[in-house]
């Protein structure tokens, strides 16, 4: 097992900073602190190749500061420093951990920082393991999209998250922080109304076909419940926490030989019906901000509550639970499973 890649940038960066400021304490008088933040936007997870443009900004004194930026292993285009605030950035065709960062600067004052670390998949998720392909595959018509599916009670069910992007004219969901080449690997983030269409659903098989295929259905209230008893053998209320399941239905993913799931003794991730529940985490505000990949795992369903929220089951990685909260219907968004009566 390699050691952690991201860990140690993170720890030299830190230890980098201070270092900084102990050599100046002498000086202290003649530096002064900047206002305000570097920040930029860059997906922590990316594939083999991909491009991504970004821009630096959110010092606000002094009024004019030099950026910059460095790369640990990411190709920036016009050098190993780049002095601007854009940049774009190459990632290499070999997956594993890289690092990006920005800097501040001006005459006078401290500098500042902001360091991303970026894990590199390739593009078809084939390095990606510790996940069941299961036998029996489905293919869907609309963009040949192949997805491994398993019987459980009396539903088939994807045990891989849509990723169905649109017709090309419409665009449904989105990738973790619009990174569009780790859908193919982690699936998309939907809204409610935009993976069931709006409309609720009820009943075995029941629900809206929304983004799903045609023929399959996001899954209704009884739909998880069919679930939980095919592999409990007992009896669950949808509305209720459900112990155990947690565990059971999620899988101990493994990318450049890291886990993906944060360790924790009351979740080992065992994934024995094949489920493969990933922590793809979650989009909000209208896919504004990205939050908690490597942490939550989290699926609609087709169910609405009487006022007007809905709900979606999530696995939190130091909790063995399948729990349920409920959203709005806009401003979310999750992972979604697809689902058939078996014929």
């Amino acid at each position: 097992m390699q050691m952690n890649y991201k860990r140690i940038i993170l720890m030299l960066a830190v230890l980098g900073t201070l270092s900084a400021v102990s050599c100046k304490e002498d000086e202290e008088s003649e530096y002064e602190s900047m206002k305000g933040s570097v920040n930029f936007d860059f997906p922590s997870y990316v594939v083999v190749g991909q491009i991504i443009e970004s821009y630096v900004s959110g010092i606000t004194e002094p009024s004019e500061p030099r950026y910059f930026w460095v790369s640990s292993g990411l190709e920036l285009e016009g050098g190993d420093t780049v002095y601007s605030q854009s940049v774009k950035a190459t990632v290499p065709d070999t997956p594993g951990e890289y690092t990006i960062t920005a800097f501040a600067r001006a005459d006078g004052y401290y500098s500042r920082n902001k360091v991303v670390s970026v894990t590199a998949i390739s593009d078809n998720g084939e390095d990606v393991i510790g996940w069941t392909r299961t036998p029996e595959v489905f293919t869907d018509p609309r963009d040949g999209a192949e997805y491994h599916v398993k019987d459980y009670g009396h539903l088939t069910w994807f045990v891989q998250n849509l990723r169905y992007a649109g017709d090309g004219t419409v665009r449904v969901g989105r990738a973790y922080e619009d990174s569009d080449g780790i859908g193919n690997t982690f699936g998309r983030l939907y809204s409610w109304n935009e993976a069931t269409g709006g409309v609720a659903g009820s009943g075995l098989g029941g629900g809206p076909q929304g983004a799903c295929p045609e023929g399959w259905s996001v899954p209704t209230r009884e739909d998880w419940e069919d679930l939980a008893l095919a592999v409990t053998g007992e009896s669950l209320d949808f509305m209720a926490a459900w112990d155990g399941l947690g565990e059971i239905l999620t899988a101990p993913i493994i990318i450049n030989d890291d886990a993906m799931w944060p360790y924790s003794p009351d979740n080992m991730h065992t994934n024995t019906v094949d489920w493969n529940g990933m922590p793809a985490g979650n989009s909000k505000d209208g896919y504004a901000d990205y939050e908690n990949i490597a942490v939550y795992g989290m699926w609609w369903s087709s169910m609405e509550l009487d006022n007007g929220m809905v709900p979606y089951r999530f696995v939190y990685y130091n909790s063995d639970k399948f729990d349920l909260y409920y959203t709005d219907k806009d401003s979310y968004g999750v992972s979604v499973r697809c689902v058939k009566l078996i014929e």
